[in-house]
């Protein structure tokens, strides 16, 4: 079994026009991307594909029709797009057994700098297919700020919501039920809080819009997270797994760095750790995280608020129950109608 690259060792390459320089010195390749990924970079290749995948979703069944519509006499897999694109890239890199570059039409998702692909069968992921790690990385700027700010800003909320389990922990020490906060385990992901929030705002032109510099500043932070994120089970990540129970209990997706910090701010309310800080932070970094601009209706938060539980862990099944509040102190009506009209006044 490959092993997968520390994030911390991806070669990141950073540019303008790095596309189609870079292609000039590729042989025959193909490319797995998405509808709105090719049409925002194809026309920054110097040479077109020998094939070109369209991924739809994660799906393993999916993953490998598509691998397999693509000739097999090629030298290298190019991933153009986000993180499902990305993703599907590796599979392919792996099944033809060629050599894999990443080339993000976005800089929000840890598909970048993970080597990693999940099992999905249809939303449920069920273990690990493969590992590839990519040849390089290429972000150019003039393809990733083409892209719709919610898209690259999400990554920020993909680090922030961080947040949250540092949250929990903080809550269980006051109450008495774990040691206080261990500035040892959760130092390098507070400096990495702080660095984001200074930089970020810091990277933004004069009108407010985003620049190469932010670019580079959401790419660094997605890829120093791995390093910073704080493994303890004091302080239990369920921001990310309100993401897939949001997912899982309607049956549709949302942006993953938007939902996981929604899941921190819940969490943040929840434990009443100063959500506020939190809230500016993400607005700070122009993150989306309200339902309103997720377009996330009532019916389906209280959806995941029930699924929240079980996806984390709640004792059955097999799996031990989580010790996040959301698995000990499931929300009553009451208290899911207070959290909804927080989050939508604030």
């Amino acid at each position: 079994m490959v092993e997968q690259r520390p994030a911390r060792d991806y070669d990141i390459r950073f540019g303008h026009g790095l596309l189609k320089a870079d292609s000039a010195k590729w042989g025959r390749y193909v490319v797995i991307t998405t509808p709105s990924a090719w049409e925002a970079a194809k026309d920054e290749l110097d040479h077109p594909p020998a094939g070109v995948g369209l991924n739809e979703w994660l799906d393993r069944e999916h993953l490998i029709e598509v691998s397999d519509s693509l000739p097999d006499d090629v030298e290298l897999v190019v991933g153009l797009g986000a993180g499902r694109a990305l993703d599907h890239a590796k599979l392919v890199a792996h099944r033809k057994d060629v050599p894999l570059i990443q080339v993000p039409t976005v800089v929000s998702t840890g598909a970048i700098i993970h080597g990693f692909v999940a099992n999905w069968d249809g939303r449920q992921i069920i273990g690990q297919l493969v590992v590839v790690n990519c040849e390089y990385v290429l972000v150019d700027y003039d393809i990733v700020l083409k892209a719709p700010e919610r898209l690259n800003t999400a990554g920020l909320g993909d680090v922030l919501c961080g947040y949250a389990g540092i949250s929990e922990w903080r809550r269980s020490a006051a109450l008495g039920k774990t040691e206080p906060v261990d500035s040892e385990v959760t130092g390098r992901a507070e400096e990495l809080f702080e660095r984001i929030i200074t930089d970020f705002p810091a990277s933004l032109d004069e009108d407010g819009e985003m620049t190469p510099r932010s670019v580079e500043v959401i790419m660094n932070a997605v890829q120093d997270r791995d390093d910073a994120v704080v493994r303890d089970e004091r302080a239990p990540g369920a921001d990310h797994s309100f993401c897939f129970a949001i997912e899982i209990a309607n049956d549709k997706y949302w942006i993953h760095g938007e939902t996981c910090a929604l899941g921190a701010v819940i969490i943040a309310w929840r434990t009443d750790q100063s959500p506020e800080t939190l809230v500016g932070w993400l607005d700070m970094c122009k993150v989306l995280w309200r339902p309103s601009d997720l377009v996330i209706t009532k019916e389906e938060f209280e959806g995941a608020i029930a699924a929240w539980p079980k996806w984390m862990g709640d004792g059955t099944e097999g799996k031990p129950a989580s010790p996040s509040i959301v698995v000990q102190e499931p929300m009553t009506q009451e208290e899911m109608d207070g959290c909804w009209d927080w989050l939508n006044s604030n």
